[in-house]
């Protein structure tokens, strides 16, 4: 006796969203997308890292303790690019643990 697939009683549109999830793009575009949120996002964080940086000048700046953690984890959103980017194996450092640290603005 053959067993019916476990997604064969889902509704028509979960079923377009498994086959859309399921598919062999899927993971491709996934990357893309959330390369291009990536780099929107580090972007934004450096204009807004400038922008405090001018408004407020290099030392009054940095007397902040938050905006010296901004400015770490633009730098290490920076690094996390090039590293992907350079795709380095060179250096023994997953970019993925980076990406971790930028938890850290969010806990802000």
């Amino acid at each position: 006796i053959r067993e019916r697939p476990y997604w064969s009683s889902y509704p028509p549109w979960r079923l377009r969203i498994h086959k859309l999830v399921d598919s062999k793009y899927f993971d491709l575009e996934l990357e893309l997308g959330l390369k291009a949120t990536n780099y929107f996002f580090t972007t934004v964080f450096i204009i807004e890292a400038a922008f405090k940086i001018i408004a407020l000048g290099f030392k009054r700046y940095f007397m902040d303790r938050w905006n010296q953690l901004d400015v770490i984890i633009v730098i290490l959103s920076i690094s996390g690019i090039v590293l992907e980017e350079m795709e380095a194996k060179i250096i023994p450092i997953n970019p993925t643990i980076i990406r971790v640290m930028r938890v850290l603005r969010i806990a802000r």
